[in-house]
């Protein structure tokens, strides 16, 4: 299908749910607040403004203006209320007037008047004995007649994003193409000599985004920093030793991310022994991602694979001699969670980390993970067009092990202190259930594969 069908067909979906969730929950309308600008503690200033997801999803656009209003009811076109105030400090947000055809966009200069308006809409919606869903942050009742962030509707909406339109598909894919263009600039440059700030520089460049625009702060961790699951800083001087790279980064596409991990072998490695079984344990945790992807079926129990990762990883570390004991005990003693404190994946889209990982239904009946496993973010059960995220990692984390070393664990402390300065392993793709029984689609490794 061409964009424009995709398009059509996508704002087809969004309507009917929208409308069914009105039908269900008994209110008249759902107004969305765009949200505000947040400024940090005494300043002027502060992060890129985000508008309200739910917004997104139905501009497909990234930038939105605050203080914007958006209204979904059955009886009429979805009006866009967007602010666009006249201002020579800044340049004024683009109108997303070719959304005619969708919505009923009306643009307004000043606050005032499109806070009327607003009143004044939502005043006509509701009724007697129908009330309205507001869902904003900040903001008051426009109306008395508004029910602010009813989680019933919250609920519904929440989980209706986690399998995917077409054209919401479609913008993925674009998303993780920009993202493999990212990484691999990012590699040539690792390979080159290049400190996490240039590693950094180079990923911006070749996909073409501006910080702002990052679906979340690129992690740019070089040997040890690895071991730090969200590094956030960058070492503007290269280290001594280039003894391995971990770059989790992203790109987006009006409003749709990409999320992308790989580990690369260091071009100045401080020891060959230690570069050696780096190398080996980095394709031994390639080849148990691919073992994972195979799992990802219609049906799965996420924390059936988060086990899965787990007993895996157990045989990657007696194999390599890092653990001292069977698999098995490694796996029924949790000897491997050290290794890998984080869960296997979450959903993605609008967001990185994306709504209605951990709802089992509509209702809002919640799974959440178990103790063990505490950081999982995704325990529903998948379906067809649900876009997730596999990354299995291992990692040599001083905190945690040595918390080990203390207890005489089954692990083999030579092992562990040569492969320290590597800091760790993530291999990441993004994965799109095809309807049942017709496998996955790898937009990750596709992206690489194009260029």
């Amino acid at each position: 299908m061409d964009q424009s069908s995709l398009m059509q067909a996508h704002y087809r979906t969004l309507s009917d749910f929208w409308a069914s969730v009105l039908e269900r929950t008994e209110f008249a309308a759902i107004a969305v607040a765009a949200g505000h600008q947040q400024f940090y503690l005494h300043d002027d200033q502060g992060p890129a403004f985000r508008p309200n997801p739910l917004l997104v999803q139905w501009l497909a656009k990234q930038q939105c203006s605050e203080n914007s209003w958006f209204i979904f009811s059955d009886a009429a076109k979805p009006l866009l209320l967007f602010h666009q105030p006249e201002d020579f400090w800044h340049a004024a947000t683009p109108a997303p007037d070719h959304l005619d055809e969708y919505l009923d966009v009306r643009v307004f200069a000043d606050q005032d008047e499109l806070n009327s308006t607003l009143e004044h809409h939502l005043a006509g919606a509701q009724s007697s004995k129908r009330q309205i869903a507001q869902i904003s942050e900040f903001d008051a009742a426009v109306t008395t007649q508004c029910v602010l962030n009813p989680t019933k509707v919250i609920h519904a909406l929440h989980f209706q994003r986690g399998c995917k339109t077409e054209y919401e598909l479609a913008l993925m894919r674009q998303a993780a193409e920009l993202g493999a263009r990212g990484h691999r600039a990012a590699q040539q440059a690792f390979a080159d000599g290049a400190s996490e700030f240039e590693i950094h520089l180079a990923f911006l460049r070749a996909s073409g985004m501006n910080e702002w625009q990052l679906p979340y702060g690129n992690i740019i961790a070089q040997n040890e920093h690895a071991s730090l699951l969200h590094y956030q800083y960058q070492d503007r001087d290269s280290a001594t030793h280039l003894n391995s790279l971990l770059i989790d980064a992203g790109a987006n596409v009006n409003g749709y991310a990409s999320d992308i991990t790989r580990t690369h072998v260091g071009p100045s490695c401080y020891s060959a022994t230690a570069k050696a079984l780096f190398s080996d344990l980095l394709e031994r945790m390639q080849t148990l991602q691919d073992g994972l992807i195979a799992k990802v079926t219609p049906g799965a129990n996420y924390v059936d694979l988060q086990a899965a990762m787990h007993r895996s990883l157990a045989s990657v570390l007696t194999d390599t001699g890092i653990l001292t004991c069977s698999a098995q005990e490694a796996f029924e003693s949790e000897l491997t969670v050290p290794f890998c404190p984080h869960g296997l994946g979450h959903l993605l889209g609008i967001q990185v980390h994306d709504v209605g990982g951990q709802q089992l239904d509509i209702e809002g009946q919640m799974s959440p993970p178990p103790e063990n496993y505490a950081s999982l973010r995704l325990t529903r059960p998948l379906a067809a067009n649900m876009v997730i995220t596999v990354e299995p990692g291992v990692y040599f984390i001083p905190m945690l092990l040595e918390r080990k070393r203390a207890t005489n664990a089954p692990i083999n402390w030579a092992l562990v202190d040569l492969l320290t300065p590597f800091g760790g392993i993530r291999v990441e793709d993004n994965v799109r259930l095809l309807p049942t029984g017709a496998g996955i689609e790898n937009m990750t490794r596709d992206a690489f594969a194009k260029l």
